[in-house]
């Protein structure tokens, strides 16, 4: 979503999966320009220690920020989730759509040091550059804080948000049961 084609088209992406290994995760997703045809392969690695798994709408569990994108583009994020509010109309769809916008903008926190402005090393990317440099005011610790507190405490929109989550993990559950099929000790179903 924050990465566009150098034709200015968006990606459509394919999972090409997750292989685990002692180093953590490796997350490939494929994407196919949807105006110019062009393929890239996108690669995310996520460390070893931040593997557990943790509710479905968490971004970063570490203290550390995500470097899946940039500070900026994390901040684009927040700004997506929040310019579709008025688009949803269920009370879980908006409370996710907010609950998702919260966490991009606590991660995009994450890049900040000790004062207000952002760290030239947490903008690496050329949306996130143009972004700093269009408008170098909304780019400030302060004004993403500001950002973050008119909306709900995650607890809250966790609240409001946790009948969807409960289906998706039921939803997790039985395909992981249907992959897995028979076990290998109960010898009485594998008979004919």
């Amino acid at each position: 979503m924050v990465n566009a084609c150098a034709c200015g088209g968006a990606w459509m992406a394919d999972d090409l999966g997750t292989r685990a290994d002692a180093d953590g995760l490796l997350h490939r997703v494929a994407g196919r320009c949807a105006r110019c045809g062009a393929e890239r392969e996108f690669q995310f690695a996520m460390p070893a220690e931040a593997r557990a798994p943790g509710p479905v709408r968490e971004i970063n569990p570490t203290a550390e920020p995500s470097r899946a994108v940039d500070a900026l583009q994390w901040l684009d994020l927040a700004r997506f989730y929040l310019g579709r509010i008025d688009r949803l109309h269920a009370p879980a769809e908006r409370a996710a759509s907010l609950l998702d916008a919260r966490l991009c903008l606590e991660e995009t926190l994450k890049f900040f040091g000790p004062g207000d402005a952002l760290p030239a090393d947490a903008v690496w990317s050329d949306t996130g550059r143009k972004r700093l440099d269009a408008d170098l005011a909304a780019c400030t610790r302060s004004a993403v804080e500001a950002m973050l507190a008119k909306i709900p405490p995650a607890r809250q929109l966790h609240r409001v948000d946790a009948p969807d989550q409960r289906e998706f993990q039921k939803a997790v559950r039985t395909e992981a049961k249907r992959r897995v099929g028979r076990k290998w000790w109960q010898f009485w179903k594998h008979t004919p």
